[in-house]
């Protein structure tokens, strides 16, 4: 991986597009990697369009040689490929002095604009939890890349909740995703995403109540005929109030999800439409209102 990463460093930025949809065009019209499910998805949700389909993968494909190009130029700035709209939102957060969650999505390229927001918020940090890959060579080659270029790893099975406690309380940031499949269903609220009702998991709302931490809505998409550059849009700040409810919780788990919503409804190709986002449900099988399962301190 470092041999080919050295490789990719040697072209432009904005060069890695046509490597990317030669990639793109060996997932989803070759090897046509869970395409029906992408399909599906997209027309229950309102977006019947192939187009959409074939860009999300090309994005995926361009991703994974910026990833190598992340790793290969370890030293080169990312600011000039990554604009933050509504920078001023985070810092009014972050202001607050009692640290920041920010709830995120698998949407753009979240590891390099993550990496980019790393760059911007400096010495006071960004924590990231994360899952490891199976595959242990391609999990380290991952996980290194990302650290050098700034970033606080957690693994989601070590200790997620004290660590966010930690970097929380000596003001760091602390970044979630929110837009997978729940492994637990005891602290989840049901809400429709994408035209179907999913489980959302309480965790940054949950931590955000404990802690106080104000909550921050980002999500990231491409920009520009070749994908190239990158914007990150921060839409809102969920501040909790003293001694906030399990009413609380719900309701901003649910304000994240209808933010999300909309965005992958604004740029349908951003969003990573492979995950088998609704593959859980409650063992009753309900389908009707979103309702609260659990708001219990993690």
């Amino acid at each position: 991986m470092r041999l080919l990463a050295r490789v990719v460093a040697w072209l432009p930025f904005s060069a890695l597009g046509v490597p990317g949809a030669v990639l793109a065009f060996v997932a989803h019209d070759a090897l046509r990697i869970r395409r029906k499910q992408v399909h599906a998805s997209m027309v229950r949700a309102g977006i019947d369009d192939r187009t959409a389909a074939r860009d999300m993968f090309r994005s995926l494909g361009q991703g994974a040689l910026e990833l190598l190009w992340l790793s290969g130029r370890s030293g080169a700035s990312l600011s000039p490929h990554v604009r933050i709209d509504g920078w001023e939102r985070y810092e009014s957060a972050r202001a607050l002095g009692r640290g920041v969650i920010v709830a995120t999505a698998h949407t753009g390229n979240w590891d390099l604009t993550a990496c980019a927001c790393a760059e911007r918020v400096g010495e006071s940090g960004l924590t990231i939890v994360t899952k490891r890959l199976s595959a242990q060579g391609l999990d380290r080659f991952w996980q290194e890349t990302r650290r050098a270029r700034g970033l606080d790893l957690v693994a989601h099975d070590e200790g997620v909740v004290p660590a966010i406690r930690e970097r929380l309380a000596r003001g760091s940031t602390v970044a979630l995703l929110v837009d997978q499949d729940p492994e637990r269903t005891t602290s989840v609220v049901e809400a429709e995403f994408l035209g179907k009702i999913a489980l959302h998991d309480l965790l940054p709302a949950t931590m955000s109540a404990r802690t106080g931490a104000p909550l921050v809505v980002a999500f990231a998409r491409r920009e520009g005929p070749r994908g190239a550059d990158h914007v990150v849009e921060v839409l809102d700040v969920l501040v909790p109030p003293p001694r906030a409810s399990a009413a609380w919780i719900a309701g901003a788990t649910r304000t994240i999800a209808a933010h999300l919503d909309a965005f992958v409804r604004r740029h349908p190709s951003s969003w990573l439409w492979l995950h088998r986002r609704w593959k859980t449900r409650l063992a009753t099988g309900r389908t009707r209102a979103p309702m609260v399962v659990s708001a219990q301190s993690t």
